[in-house]
């Protein structure tokens, strides 16, 4: 029972923080590529027009910040120390520029209104709404902020990609078992094979 909070203390909820960083990065990439403002017009004849603008358009640096965010989260993994911690000041600061476009977005005004004059639009009034694609960035850029902090807190501590990756020469040589027992390991080897290492030839 110790052993186990042991490991849980250690780890600071470094699966649980990755994979919530991961969605929410992927949520923030999605949302941004999807429509965020919508339009409606009525037109006497025609039928209702409607356009859509996406976060994309609207603040294209966005999308930017959330594939920055991906990766960086990807990266997490195969870093360490200050490394690590520099990536979540990263991931940190990415979420905040997601979330400050995502609250004040570019104007739509012309994007929307071009996209009705193709379809027939004349001119006058027409109802705009936010769309809730908008809000899925939204969620995902807290999510990712979140998910940042706790690396900057925590993940030095977090285990990384170590020696059971390395070759078997590095872990070798990496070993600190005593000679002393190394030694015995290899008279009773000896001793498996059927040879006597007390003999010499």
């Amino acid at each position: 029972m110790q052993r186990a909070e042991g490991i849980d203390e250690r780890s600071g909820g470094y699966p649980a923080t990755l994979l919530l960083g991961l969605l929410c990065a992927t949520a923030v990439v999605v949302g941004v590529a999807r429509p965020w403002v919508g339009a409606t017009a009525t037109v006497p004849g025609l039928p209702t027009l409607e356009a859509t603008t996406t976060g994309a358009g609207l603040s294209p640096l966005a999308g930017a910040l959330g594939v920055a965010m991906l990766a960086a989260f990807g990266a997490v993994v195969a870093t360490g120390g200050w490394v690590r911690r520099a990536l979540g000041l990263v991931i940190t600061a990415a979420a905040v520029g997601v979330l400050a476009a995502g609250i004040w977005p570019g104007p739509a005004t012309a994007s929307l209104a071009e996209q009705l004059a193709a379809k027939g639009y004349a001119g006058g009034g027409y109802e705009t709404s936010t769309l809730a694609w908008r809000w899925v960035a939204l969620a995902g850029a807290v999510g990712c902020a979140g998910a940042g902090a706790m690396v900057v807190r925590f993940g030095a501590r977090w285990p990384s990609m170590g020696s059971r990756y390395d070759a078997p020469a590095v872990r070798e040589q990496t070993s600190t078992e005593p000679d002393d027992a190394a030694d015995e390991t290899r008279l009773w080897r000896a001793l498996d094979r059927g040879h006597d290492p007390t003999q010499t030839r």
